[in-house]
């Protein structure tokens, strides 16, 4: 007698499907693919700018606006040969709670980014911090580097990262694996491998807060807030060496 057949059971296939149709969005996962080539390229453009070196010189005038702007081409051109509206992107309202659940993840973050920088100490290995003030040593005025690194770069790469790239992902792979994923690239793209840990955790932060609000504002406030924190406190550093004791 033949041992009956249990069926497998279609909850997997049915949970992925009804996910894709909550988080569809107008563009496919081959855009979204795209639009990682289209980086990819950015980024080498970005990397031969540096291997020229003319990052000096570009942090100090309107160039470095152009360099972080080049990263919504590839949203741009996608939307454009797409006639997607940017409303799609996320800039829709959100609620208090989730700018709460967000400082909530990044002192859990900050807790690993800690952890992460005091290794690297111990091995003598420059932080990322230690980069950022080697730049200010060299710059005449931080001026340009500062309106880029508090305003431009969080709008741009919250509208690229989470608003074009995790959602493009999360509609077909699913919220976790989109997180992981976009937040990869995002650490990736800022072709820094000392800071790829602590990017990455912080990619994983600002994709988790947009999967609660589905606004990209919530992450640009985040983003914001902690590049801008970050630049003046190094800034005061590498200009009053002696306010931390040796």
């Amino acid at each position: 007698m033949e041992e009956n057949q249990v069926p497998a059971s279609p909850e997997p296939s049915r949970r992925a499907e009804k996910e894709a149709q909550t988080y569809s969005v107008p563009w496919s996962i081959g855009d979204t693919w795209i639009g990682v080539v289209l980086l990819v390229l950015v980024s080498a453009g970005m990397v031969t700018v540096m291997l020229l070196g003319l990052k000096k010189e570009y942090l100090q005038n309107i160039g470095v606006l152009f360099l972080e702007l080049v990263y919504i081409l590839p949203v741009a051109l996608i939307f454009a040969w797409r006639r997607i509206h940017w409303k799609h992107l996320g800039f829709g309202k959100f609620t208090i709670n989730v700018m709460g659940l967000g400082c909530g993840l990044l002192i859990g973050g900050y807790a690993i980014i800690i952890v992460h920088n005091a290794l690297l100490s111990i091995f003598h290995i420059g932080t990322q911090g230690d980069q950022i003030m080697g730049v200010f040593k060299k710059l005449q005025s931080p001026v340009w580097l500062f309106l880029v690194g508090a305003v431009i770069a969080p709008l741009v790469e919250e509208i690229f990262f989470r608003g074009f790239l995790f959602q493009g992902f999360r509609q077909k792979y699913g919220w976790l694996p989109a997180l992981l994923l976009s937040s990869a690239i995002f650490a990736a793209a800022h072709l820094d491998p000392v800071a790829f840990i602590p990017t990455f955790v912080l990619g994983c932060v600002l994709a988790y807060v947009y999967h609660r609000s589905n606004s990209v504002w919530p992450g640009i406030i985040f983003h914001a807030a902690i590049n801008s924190f970050s630049l003046c406190a190094v800034y005061i550093i590498s200009q009053y060496p002696g306010i931390i004791p040796s």
